[in-house]
């Protein structure tokens, strides 16, 4: 019981770190742009938003989703209209599929899930492939996962978080109740 709510402790914490980066990444744009109003019904110009939620867990029904929720509050404060939101498993395939029908239809994607070092977390692969793009190190990516796992050798399951798209960004967010960047960043394309 202990380590499932350390578990959940940790899950929160990310959720928070990811919230501050979407509000970052996306209140230019949002100021730019109409409101989406009470409907959220797309306007010409409007901003939007699709959410794909990525998880065998989710889908059996061992974890609640609960990042969809936060994420579609929070896009909507910055009058981003988040217009579908879709659970999908931990399968390269899937995810890649679904990347490439999704991304031409909004202005933004978001994907939460399947980012880490086991072997079913397969998201930024899946990204590549939809974008018929390779995988890489991102120096700085790699930098950090030194830092934080103490991981040199490459071969390391946990410098699998260090590999993405090629044409992937970092962005980094700011703390919300701090004020200080956050340590990790938002991976985009």
């Amino acid at each position: 019981m202990l380590q499932a709510v350390s578990r959940l402790s940790r899950a929160a914490v990310r959720v928070r770190r990811v919230a501050a980066q979407v509000q970052v990444t996306t209140v230019t744009m949002a100021q730019n742009h109409q409101s989406c109003g009470t409907s959220c019904q797309q306007k010409g110009g409007a901003v939007t938003a699709a959410i794909l939620i990525i998880g065998d867990e989710i889908l059996k029904g061992h974890t609640v989703d609960t990042n969809s929720a936060f994420l579609s509050r929070a896009l909507r404060k910055l009058g981003v209209c988040v217009q579908r939101v879709t659970v999908i498993p931990d399968q390269q395939e899937v995810i890649s599929k679904e990347v490439a029908l999704l991304a031409p239809q909004y202005t933004h994607l978001l994907t939460s899930g399947g980012i880490g070092p086991t072997h079913d977390d397969v998201t930024f692969e899946s990204v590549a492939m939809a974008f018929e793009e390779e995988l890489h190190a991102h120096p700085e990516l790699t930098r950090l996962v030194e830092e934080f796992f103490g991981v040199v050798d490459r071969e390391n399951a946990a410098m699998k978080l260090a590999m993405v798209p090629r044409s992937a960004k970092l962005n980094y967010g700011t703390d919300p109740q701090t004020g200080k960047p956050l340590r990790y960043p938002l991976v985009s394309g």
